[in-house]
């Protein structure tokens, strides 16, 4: 195992630590597909001065096969474009500041998301869901199945998390692989248009190419899992209550067909 300490900026230091099939004893740095397991953690000098208590906040990343999932979480993490990934399941943990304050996250990096992985008899795939306060879902604008993929994760997500009084959903869509727009089969406004429909948050991103991007999708989450949380705390009101029963009364309908 090695630990590695590297300053990212004037108030964070990273500390990591990189498993692989014993090759650091042999002198060779394990490639990204000998990784058993990541374990990521950020510890940040707080010099705002600001004394407010720290928010813990758990973050799934959900997608099918080589949308650039992994690459997106640690491009994030790390500052770092890593481009090949196995199938490896990792559970990431990172302290940031955002609008002084600060923030923890907890961020599952999910394999990839088959049908069978979609079905209810999949109980790893809806311990994720039910884990999470807030969601990142990944298609590659290079691939047509993995954009048509996101419509059922978020159908899945509504039905298990209790989200009819909330005006936006933590839910982040993120279109990956911008940098390949010569390849594109999806276009930037069917995203637009499937998370405005659904209440979601929309990015299109090259977690190869920009570093700032990526840090906007996982800020935009955090916010969004702040509201979600404010929304929950607070009275309902008129419009929450008429979302909510709305939301009831369509489901008996649904049931009574």
């Amino acid at each position: 195992m090695l630990s590695v300490q590297t300053p990212l900026n004037s108030n964070e230091t990273f500390h990591g630590a990189l498993l692989g099939y014993g090759e650091w004893e042999s002198g060779r740095a394990p490639s990204s597909k000998t990784l058993l397991s990541c374990y990521f953690g950020v510890i940040q000098k707080d010099m705002t001065g600001l004394n407010t208590p720290r928010m813990d906040a758990n973050v799934v990343v959900l997608g099918t096969d080589n949308v650039g999932k992994s690459a997106l979480t640690v491009r994030f993490l790390t500052r770092r474009f890593i481009g090949e990934y196995g199938d490896i399941e990792s559970i990431y943990s990172h302290n940031i500041i955002l609008d002084r304050r600060e923030q923890t996250l907890n961020i599952w990096d999910s394999p990839s998301t088959s049908q069978q992985d979609l079905s209810p008899e999949s109980t790893m795939y809806e311990k994720r869901l039910h884990w999470a306060d807030g969601f990142i879902l990944v298609y590659s604008i290079c691939d047509r199945s993995s954009f048509n993929t996101i419509s059922k994760l978020i159908q899945n997500i509504k039905a298990i998390k209790d989200y009819a009084v909330l005006e936006k959903m933590p839910i982040v869509i993120v279109g990956n692989k911008r940098d390949l727009h010569h390849r594109r089969t999806v276009l930037s406004e069917e995203g637009r248009l499937l998370a405005l429909s659904a209440d979601c948050q929309f990015y299109e991103v090259s977690a190869a190419e920009n570093y700032h991007s990526v840090l906007m999708v996982f800020h935009g989450l955090v916010n969004r899992i702040r509201e979600s949380r404010t929304a929950i705390k607070k009275p309902a009101g008129i419009k929450g209550i008429v979302k909510s029963m709305s939301a009831v009364f369509a489901r008996r309908r649904t049931d009574s067909l």
